[in-house]
């Protein structure tokens, strides 16, 4: 699929895919605007002494780094989220609270975040900040230590600093004395043994609590009330689903086109068969209700897009055929119901309107139509003439009242249609009629329903094959393409039918179907003698003229 096809198919269901877009985005703003704020707070702590210690030991880091899944899975116990319930007075069960709280850990570092979520923002740095603080107390016990003891070596060790601190300070005020006496160089000496011994009872206090550096849990930066919710967030949440939306739909649109066998336009045409698309004829407003006479356009509305579009296909054929003029031209259909009566009709409407001396001839022996587009009488025509080749030709064959146009008809259908059709004296009778006419227009079966149409295509000088646009299917134009060329067709190319209009308002003036309907009398009584009235008449016959009885056209709609 190239790039131009796929821009093509943008283009087609763009529609679709911005209400999509709209529709998906608005309901999600919606939606999320109604949703209660959910605010995160979080409070990071450190396990061991890694940025606090005077000289850091890489054994006491790594130890710190695995204890800290340790103390994660702590964080959420039982015990310490009931005891943060009963701190902050609560209103939640511990389970459910523990859905709130996040603990993560670093593989990198001894760095621990705890993250606490609720609807308000100072209660979730309440809960974090109670959690934490819940753990911290906890890790004596972890670290297998009594409390006391380590509490009292901690006193300890604070009071021996401030001695040092206070020792220290009495030496260098006597050292900075330039002439001392007797009594205080004996207090410096004093006072510089009593430093030592200090120390090394600090050094000795100091190994009690180095040994558990690792242990150590600190708060590194509290939980702070957050100001702005982490949820819901409405216009990101609008672009995330109008953006779902868009590559969900169209997603669904190319899948569609991809499995959809359907004929849409003359670029499917020819990358299905390689033909040309020698004409596409416009569905009709009002087409389907519309029965024999009234499905004339090329005479009740010459002036309409329509019939131009038939005018355009008998150019293109004359341009398709340029070294040798096409003489007999079959025109048929792969399935029945594509409109290839209808074509043949106007297209044998619109050669005689040329100059052309054209026969129509309808060689659909089972479901014959031509006589109802026009109005005309069916007891001898085609079968009987193939049957008893003594009948004359121009007994049987019906002129209109439309210039150069004349009709041969089915006939008394035959009960061998096919061995009638697949006879010597039909491609005879057909080489007969091409040196009479200046073009034979033969009206055939559809390919896929009987074998008429590959039999009668080898007897023609050209094969228009007619298809309905969103109905036709790629599978059954290639197939029906397979079998003319079995048959030795010649198939010129394709008849794009029931084209969806252009949005131009104009056109439906051009087909009205209150200007089709007779003004009088029941529905389709119309005469042949009426045909030239409507033909005749400058405006391309409104129906104010055709009046009168005839046969009645078929209630069936033609192929």
């Amino acid at each position: 699929m190239d790039v131009h096809k796929q821009l093509k198919i943008v283009r087609k269901w763009i529609p679709l895919l911005v209400i999509s877009v709209a529709v998906a985005g608005v309901l999600a703003f919606v939606v999320s605007s109604s949703q209660p704020k959910v605010y995160e707070a979080q409070a990071t702590l450190i396990v061991g002494e890694s940025l606090t210690g005077v000289n850091p030991d890489y054994n006491q880091l790594l130890v710190s780094q695995r204890l800290s899944a340790t103390y994660a899975s702590i964080a959420k116990t039982h015990q310490i989220l009931a005891g943060v319930v009963g701190d902050l007075g609560l209103s939640v069960d511990p389970d459910a609270l523990g859905t709130r709280v996040f603990v993560a850990t670093s593989a990198d570092t001894a760095l621990m975040s705890i993250t606490a979520r609720d609807q308000d923002p100072a209660t979730a740095a309440a809960i974090a900040n109670t959690v934490a603080k819940r753990l911290i107390d906890a890790s004596p016990a972890v670290r297998g230590q009594d409390t006391e003891i380590f509490k009292s070596v901690e006193q300890d060790l604070a009071a021996i600093r401030t001695d040092i601190a206070s020792t220290q300070a009495q030496i260098q005020d006597l050292l900075d004395k330039t002439a001392r006496t007797t009594t205080e160089e004996s207090t410096l000496q004093n006072l510089q043994g009593r430093l030592v011994s200090l120390r090394s009872t600090y050094a000795t206090l100091l190994t009690f609590t180095t040994n558990d550096a690792a242990n150590l849990l600190t708060v590194v930066q509290p939980a702070i009330a957050p100001s702005n919710p982490i949820s819901p967030r409405p216009v990101v949440d609008a672009l995330l689903a109008a953006v779902v939306a868009l590559v969900l739909v169209s997603a669904l649109v190319f899948l569609y086109e991809f499995i959809d066998d359907a004929l849409r336009d003359a670029d499917a045409v020819t990358e299905t068969l390689g033909l040309p698309t020698l004409g596409q004829i416009e569905r009709m407003r009002g087409e389907k209700g519309r029965k024999g006479f009234y499905r004339l356009v090329a005479i009740l509305y010459p002036r309409s897009p329509a019939a131009e579009a038939y005018r355009t296909l008998r150019t293109n054929l004359d341009f398709a055929a340029l070294d040798k003029p096409i003489r007999s031209l079959l025109i048929t259909s792969a399935v029945p119901g594509e409109g290839k009566t209808v074509t043949s009709a106007n297209l044998a409407v619109v050669a005689a309107q040329g100059g052309r001396r054209v026969l129509l001839v309808d060689a659909d022996l089972r479901r014959p139509g031509v006589h109802k587009m026009f109005n005309l009488a069916n007891g001898s025509g085609f079968a009987d003439l193939i049957r008893n080749p003594q009948i004359g030709l121009a007994s049987l064959v019906q002129s209109t009242e439309q210039p150069n146009l004349s009709i041969l008809t089915t006939g008394t259908p035959p009960p061998n249609p096919t061995e009638v059709v697949a006879s010597q004296r039909t491609r005879a009778l057909f080489e007969l009629l091409a040196e009479e006419y200046d073009l034979v227009v033969v009206d055939s079966p559809p390919i896929q329903v009987f074998a008429d149409a590959p039999i009668l295509s080898s007897f023609m000088d050209g094969t228009l094959l007619v298809v309905e646009s969103r109905r036709g299917r790629r599978t059954q134009l290639r197939e029906a393409q397979a079998a003319l060329v079995r048959a030795g067709a010649t198939v010129l190319g394709v008849v794009l039918n029931r084209v969806a209009p252009d949005s131009n308002p104009t056109y439906a003036m051009y087909f009205d179907p209150a200007a089709a309907a007779p003004s009088s009398g029941r529905r389709g009584d119309v005469t042949v003698d009426q045909i030239a009235t409507a033909a005749a008449t400058p405006d391309g016959g409104t129906g104010r003229a055709r009046r009168g009885r005839g046969g009645a056209p078929s209630n069936t709609e033609q192929g």
